[in-house]
């Protein structure tokens, strides 16, 4: 704890991915972790539910786009997040418009070569 303080003061967000990534990856099946991630989103879902769809829009796209921009040494988490995120989205559009997606993206790959 000691170590993790004296770094902290240095890189305080860098201690906390370090922190996070440690507990996924060493959690004895405890539920230490998903009481944190339970409470961050139970709160956002309680926010979530008297938000304007316009709102709702708003801060989802400045959160893709703080994922999108954050820095290297933390790009791995970050894309793990974005995956997440396009994941939840893609599931819950229609059949036809997951095709019309999955269209686009063919599209998008086949223009970059």
């Amino acid at each position: 704890m000691t170590h993790l303080g004296a770094f902290a003061k240095q890189d305080p967000e860098a201690v906390a991915w370090a922190c996070y990534d440690w507990l996924q990856i060493n959690q004895a099946g405890l539920p230490i972790l998903p009481l944190i991630d339970g409470a961050a989103r139970e709160d956002a879902r309680f926010w979530a539910e008297t938000a304007h769809p316009a709102e709702l829009e708003c801060y989802a796209l400045a959160s893709i786009d703080r994922l999108g921009g954050i820095s290297s040494g933390h790009a791995m988490f970050a894309s793990r997040q974005i995956k997440r995120l396009a994941g939840a989205l893609f599931k819950r559009m229609s059949p036809g418009e997951q095709a019309a997606f999955a269209k686009w993206i063919k599209e998008q790959t086949d223009e970059r070569g």
